[in-house]
């Protein structure tokens, strides 16, 4: 992915992206988003289009979509723009790397979440027991004949038990931090190359951020300029972390009205917008287009598609209905809606096209659109938050 703040020249433009850009960036994301996640391969597909259709502002566009990815599916979608097939699957490990142990990994941050427990807590608890987890782990490393790993864990250990001395322990522990920090940066790209890691280490990463997050600023300030920076480090990657977990899990609810009864759409963003009132030339010419061709290319593309067809089964559409879609007409009771309407700044791309079922979702899309933008006139603009649904299918499930 391109990173704007280090790129140069008519890549990308200078200044904070538009808000334009960043509704495109929603819709890529919105397109290839459903309650299973993100579908890494399809959102490449997206990006791939736009650094196409709009090579000067892709820049921005890609550092907008990473913003709301998580870790893990970042990584999954830098190795599909790579050209990595496998992305969005567990890739094999190299011949001669067996791959991160899950069990060491999740060993290690218990520990480095007792280290820093250490810190801040004033008994000898977290010292005491990360001498012992030391211990344990030097016996097994030597019964097992690794004596490199052995030897860590005694001096891992001896610096717990010096921990437990005051003064001694604080100096002892500040040159543990670089290691601290090379743990979590570990861990984190362990999950982002293998995904199934996450449920696994997710607690023990969890226990290391409530460590992490309890230090005391002044204890940070105080600290060597190397070990302050490798802290703030592991802070930023831990929040990242689980900051876009917590996007990731977010039900997306959405509140319209239809026939003046409150109905909940779950799966629908609001996503701010400067709608534009488009000239009625463009958006008659885009329309036009839409009704003689896109809609129907549209319906062909899903039908085309193995895994889309299966997601059309799961919203409930039975065999006639996609044999319908298949020959590019609508099945009823559904409708191909814009999520960012044309009579604005959409256009007929497929990324802002779903299929959406009329009542009492698309009735209540339209509904939203008439309240909140209904009275403007060719040219004037609002800022607004726009329901937009996300994935090719609305709803995912009847």
């Amino acid at each position: 992915m391109v990173d704007p703040a280090r790129s140069t020249g008519a890549e990308n433009p200078s200044g904070p992206p538009s808000p334009q850009l960043a509704t495109q960036a929603q819709l890529a994301l919105s397109a290839n988003r459903s309650s299973n996640g993100v579908d890494v391969r399809g959102l490449a597909a997206s990006v791939e289009r736009l650094r196409q259709e709009n090579p000067a502002a892709a820049g921005w566009i890609e550092a907008e979509i990473d913003r709301n990815l998580s870790p893990v599916e970042r990584g999954e979608l830098a190795r599909a723009l790579d050209g990595d097939t496998t992305a969005g699957a567990t890739p094999p490990a190299a011949a001669n790397d067996a791959g991160p142990n899950p069990v060491e990994l999740g060993l290690d941050l218990t520990q480095l979440a007792l280290d820093i427990t250490g810190i801040v807590e004033p008994t000898p608890f977290s010292d005491g027991g990360n001498t012992v987890i030391s211990a344990g782990r030097a016996i097994g490393s030597l019964f097992s004949g690794d004596f490199g790993a052995a030897g860590g864990h005694a001096v891992n250990g001896v610096l717990s038990a010096a921990g437990m001395l005051p003064y001694l322990g604080d100096a002892a522990k500040a040159g543990k931090v670089g290691k601290w920090a090379q743990t979590v940066s570990d861990a984190v790209s362990a999950v982002a190359t293998n995904p199934a890691l996450r449920k696994g280490l997710e607690p023990a990463l969890r226990q290391v951020k409530n460590a992490v997050d309890a230090i005391p600023q002044g204890a940070i300030d105080a600290l060597p300029g190397s070990a302050r920076d490798a802290i703030n480090r592991m802070k930023g990657q831990l929040d990242e972390f689980f900051g876009a977990g917590a996007r990731q899990a977010d039900e997306g609810i959405y509140r319209g009205t239809v026939r003046g009864q409150t109905v909940e759409l779950s799966g629908v963003d609001a996503v701010p917008v400067n709608y534009v009132k488009r000239d009625r030339v463009e958006y008659q010419a885009l329309r036009n287009s839409f009704d003689s061709k896109v809609r129907g290319d549209f319906l062909r593309d899903l039908a085309g598609d193995p895994a889309k067809v299966d997601a059309l089964r799961r919203a409930g559409l039975d065999q006639a209905a996609i044999d319908r879609i298949a020959s590019g007409r609508v099945p009823q009771g559904w409708q191909v809606h814009h999520k960012l309407p044309i009579d604005d700044g959409g256009t007929n791309s497929f990324d802002n096209l779903v299929l959406i079922k009329n009542d009492p979702h698309h009735l209540a899309l339209t509904n939203a659109q008439r309240t909140l933008v209904g009275d403007l006139t060719v040219g004037q603009s609002r800022q607004i938050d726009f329901p937009i649904p996300r994935g090719f299918v609305y709803p995912p499930t009847p």
